[in-house]
């Protein structure tokens, strides 16, 4: 699994990822079957950029017959990625057939953003693709600022909606709960939430009682009408 967000501002868009591949093991034994999540690597890229300044970012299954995903999304961007004729909606729409033709359907999403052009106005995109449910979606249908999350959402989701007590009669009393201004956040503080979204789930991850599916550097990709550039990024090393 993975945690991925999206974040569109009017400043631009900020893409992140956490680093973790989990390799998933079922032992079959038929009186206590057991589920195992061991954490393979922290070195994984999820978040990809193509070389006309679109944003692809992969969460669900890491791996294909075994080989992690990340190979296979860069054979991807080579293939179907190098004319800046393509659009941000064909990039989804081929990410969807090219991991579709497996023998295996890998169960894995995508989030896949950028700038389209419409005449002298550049406007951003960001589309979700699930793989598995054969599905290609907008997820900023409206135009408006905001942020979009995938894998292990439930820890931020829990932090980003109302919660509610209950009292003593068994009346849940709703707790006072702070919206987003999505609409004031500048390109820093999308950064900045982006990084702290992934960061909080990691350490929350860490001392819950749940596999260890989310974790590593994280990697930050911002993508501008014009421009695109990484924020950070992991680097190989010696």
């Amino acid at each position: 699994m993975s945690f991925v967000i999206t974040l569109y501002v009017r400043e631009g868009i900020v893409m992140a990822s956490d680093s973790r591949l989990t390799l998933n093991i079922k032992k079959k034994d038929p009186q206590s079957p057991v589920h195992v999540a061991v954490s393979q690597s922290d070195s994984n890229y999820k978040t990809f950029r193509t070389p006309h300044n679109i944003g692809i970012s992969a969460f669900g299954a890491a791996d294909i017959d075994g080989s992690p995903i990340s190979g296979y999304v860069e054979n991807f961007i080579n293939q179907h990625c190098q004319s800046a004729r393509t659009s941000i909606k064909e990039v989804a729409d081929n990410i969807l057939n090219f991991f579709s033709k497996f023998s295996r359907t890998p169960d894995c999403g995508f989030h896949v953003a950028g700038y389209s052009r419409e005449g002298n106005q550049l406007n951003q995109e960001v589309w979700h693709v699930l793989v598995k449910k054969n599905l290609v979606k907008p997820l900023n249908k409206n135009s408006k600022p905001g942020a979009s999350w995938a894998g292990e959402g439930d820890i931020l989701a829990r932090l980003l909606q109302p919660t509610y007590l209950k009292d003593r009669q068994g009346n849940f009393i709703q707790q006072p709960t702070y919206q987003v201004p999505w609409q004031f956040f500048t390109l820093q503080d999308a950064i900045d939430f982006a990084v702290y979204a992934v960061r909080t789930t990691i350490d929350s991850i860490r001392f819950q009682p749940r596999p260890k599916t989310v974790g590593g550097p994280i990697d930050v990709l911002v993508l501008k009408p014009e421009d695109s550039f990484w924020v950070k990024r992991k680097e190989l090393h010696v």
